[in-house]
């Protein structure tokens, strides 16, 4: 009945196949910036960069959003053409993402600050003109309540399968170089006695192999990026607008028509705690791993696990969702982050066992997190299409954009700072913690403290805006109603 009523509505029919071709895309998409910090970085230091220089390009190239990313919003609701509005971006920014993740990630032997500036901004541009327009297609693939809530969930499903895939390849670099040197493949398995302590020595060495790693996963995205976006493209139709324009307004008009837009006031507030204290965790991840777990050679693998299990939580939160609506279900996935978080500061030094084992829960919500806000925030979308007859989708996302990228930087800066400040130094031998040469028991309790319970606490701001959410699935529908009596819908665009 739900897709029956889609199609009335003048939505392209959702068959399981269209939504896969369509949430597809953004497994090698979200795979562009992961690693720029992780590796990127990293490899430019070594290759004669300074830190400091490249973390000025990196703050300009991240203020620059500030102005770029809601220009493509606006430009991407305004574009008309016979192949929709957002699928032109999402094709003519593809090869541009391709060739400057390529230049970035493979680079000459001795590149120029000017060589990284100019490639890292052009990522970052490049990115943007693909990734906003693509989240804006998918709000309005569907009108459905619920139907929403199964792509975005596909859609992060595919997001977490890049993170795996790009933590399983300094995994498989370590497992080929350390078969190298046992003399083949065939050899591994004759000396598993000693695989572990031989593999956790090839992984300590991983930073040497930095520039295989990111050849690797270009090449990836590369093979990849053409695949997906020909699926999306090809076999995943954009729905014409459904309100016709009564008249553009500015900018500064968008905003205030946002700021009336209470429930997705509401989001936005959600979702920048949430990354907010998402960016703390991932900024000491690392320094959790290697100094109180102290596995830092295993740190992939803590990755590799945490990611797989995001994805396999995502059916069961998703199911949740249609039997008590996106915003309860939203909050059950805060209470069950928040619970399993608040055990972490207790796992023994070298417990790396139970530490997955934590985590693989924790982290079963941490898709939820994400895909819900994402479900919700194009539910208030049409309360300003119902509004003011205008369909801006991506204007919407593009101030999600924003603050996305906003609360990542906060969040890593007060994460490292506050980590600084409580005697944390991360050139300490881990093997010395809690003595006079290594980190203090204070550092370290604060360390975990910072990593685990404290961005619990600072997600869980969201509880309060989220316990009377508003805009619930009978409200939704009938703002979908009026939307489509005052205003017939076309059909949808040709795939």
């Amino acid at each position: 009945m739900a897709e029956a009523a889609a199609v009335r509505a003048g939505e392209p029919a959702l068959s399981g196949f269209r939504i896969f071709s369509y949430s597809a895309l953004y497994l090698p998409v979200s795979m562009v910036l992961l690693p720029v910090g992780v590796y990127v970085l990293p490899l430019y230091a070594e290759l004669g960069i300074s830190m400091y220089l490249m973390s000025a390009i990196i703050f300009a190239a991240r203020l620059s959003d500030a102005f770029t990313d809601p220009l493509i919003g606006v430009l991407s609701d305004r574009t008309r053409g016979r192949y929709g509005r957002r699928k032109p971006w999402v094709l003519g920014g593809a090869p541009l993402l391709m060739l400057s993740l390529y230049m970035l990630f493979v680079p000459p032997d001795q590149p120029s600050a000017w060589y990284f500036g100019f490639w890292i901004v052009l990522l970052f541009l490049a990115f943007t003109i693909v990734d906003l327009p693509y989240f804006a297609w998918g709000a309005e693939l569907s009108s459905n309540y619920d139907r929403r809530t199964l792509i975005t969930a596909r859609r992060e499903q595919f997001h977490f399968a890049g993170n795996i895939t790009f933590n399983l390849l300094p995994l498989v670099a370590g497992l080929l170089i350390y078969a190298a040197s046992a003399g083949g493949l065939e050899n591994v398995w004759t000396s598993l006695d000693d695989f572990t302590s031989r593999f956790q020595q090839v992984m300590q060495a991983r930073a040497g192999h930095i520039d295989v790693i990111l050849e690797w996963l270009a090449w990836f995205v590369l093979i990849v990026l053409p695949l997906t976006v020909f699926l999306a493209l090809y076999f995943v139709p954009e729905a014409r607008v459904q309100v016709q324009p009564r008249k553009y307004t500015n900018f500064v008009q968008s905003l205030r028509v946002i700021k009336r837009n209470g429930p997705f006031i509401r989001l936005m507030i959600c979702y920048t705690v949430s990354t907010l204290g998402a960016a703390v965790t991932g900024a000491l991840s690392y320094f959790f791993v290697k100094h109180v777990i102290l596995a830092g050679e295993l740190y992939p693998i803590y990755l590799l696990v945490y990611y797989a299990s995001s994805v396999a939580g995502m059916p069961a939160w998703t199911w949740l969702s249609k039997k008590t609506g996106k915003h309860k279900a939203y909050i059950a996935a805060l209470i069950w982050f928040a619970f399993w978080a608040s055990w972490i500061p207790f796992i023994p030094a070298g417990m790396f066992g139970m530490f997955l084992i934590i985590m693989c829960f924790k982290g079963s919500a941490v898709g939820a997190l994400l895909a819900l806000p994402a479900a919700m925030a194009a539910d208030a979308v049409d309360i300003d299409s119902a509004r003011t007859g205008e369909q801006r989708a991506g204007l919407y996302f593009s101030i999600w954009g924003m603050l996305k990228k906003g609360s990542l930087a906060a969040g890593t800066a007060i994460g490292l700072a506050a980590a600084a400040f409580f005697g944390f130094d991360p050139t300490a031998d881990p093997a010395l913690g809690g003595t006079e040469q290594g980190n203090s028991q204070s550092a370290l309790l604060w360390l975990a403290l910072l990593y685990s319970i404290i961005p619990a606490l600072i997600k869980l701001v969201a509880f309060p805006f989220m316990w009377r959410y508003p805009l619930t699935e009978n409200r939704q529908r009938r703002i979908r109603a009026r939307i489509e009596r005052k205003n017939p819908a076309p059909e949808a665009t040709a795939g």
